[in-house]
């Protein structure tokens, strides 16, 4: 790393409730939480975490196993997928982007951090303007519409809109019923492709495998649902999960933490 990790006090871990304010956005393969932070146990995520602290420095654990390895104090965290990290000392607004372990997102996240460090990632490029904006939308002085395009130009072009109508069309159905989960064949000849012709196309467009967009816009129209006062059993299963437990099980993959944390911190999703 970059900087020398320096040992804090330890600090006594405890639950953390979100605000009433806490938001979470999901949108394609990318989810974005504004709120407190919940004050998790070392853990790990399926997916690539960028942690921002909008109010002030936060702390990560050089080494989780080891209280003894220090903290390094930061601003900005880039938390590569299925890497063990501990964050503490969070003041203040948070925000967590979330972004898919095997799409562009993360490359361009990784180009943006100047030294990627052996574990985690600090300093993004640009950090103080996506502070700032990320700032206005958790504070209210920005609305979701206007604050998507700039998270998407950070991006990079990760978020391009597909140019072909005809993956349009599928990507529509894809939304209209995350339940049904449409199988790639389906999908293709609704779309007048060969299967191999609309991986390719579909992957351009999202930047991600057809399985896996399945599988966030799931997990987007389930976190909807929970936010909204439905149970979980509902949420997951009108969202096409086999069960609450698999739809638990996924989430926790994801976001290193279990659903029914959202259901009780009163947040809001869009």
């Amino acid at each position: 790393m970059s900087q020398a990790c320096r040992v804090f006090p330890a600090l006594s871990f405890r639950e953390v409730a979100m605000a009433p304010s806490a938001r979470l956005y999901s949108w394609g393969a990318r989810a974005l939480f504004l709120g407190q932070a919940l004050g998790l146990t070392p853990h790990r995520n399926a997916v690539g975490v960028l942690a921002i602290g909008l109010e002030a420095p936060f702390e990560v654990a050089c080494d989780p196993a080891d209280l003894l390895a220090g903290t390094r104090r930061c601003r900005t965290a880039l938390i590569p997928p299925n890497t063990l990290h501990h964050l503490s000392a969070t003041t203040g607004l948070m925000a967590f982007l979330y972004v898919d372990a095997r799409g562009p997102d993360l490359a361009r996240l990784r180009d943006l951090i100047g030294d990627p460090g052996l574990r985690v990632g600090f300093d993004l490029a640009g950090e103080d303007e996506l502070i700032a904006v990320l700032s206005r939308l958790a504070r209210g002085q920005a609305t979701w519409a206007e604050t998507k395009p700039d998270i998407e130009m950070l991006l990079a072009g990760s978020g391009l809109r597909p140019k072909d109508s005809r993956v349009r069309q599928a990507l529509e159905r894809l939304h209209a019923d995350p339940a049904a989960r449409p199988s790639l064949e389906t999908l293709a000849r609704g779309a007048g492709l060969s299967t191999s012709r609309f991986i390719h196309l579909f992957k351009a467009a999202t930047g991600v495998p057809l399985r896996r967009y399945k599988l966030w816009i799931a997990m987007g129209a389930a976190m909807r649902a929970v936010m909204a006062g439905e149970t979980l059993t509902n949420a997951a299963l009108d969202s096409g999960f086999a069960s609450s437990a698999h739809f638990s099980a996924s989430f926790r993959d994801m976001f290193g933490m279990e659903p029914s944390r959202l259901a009780a911190g009163r947040l809001i999703a869009a």
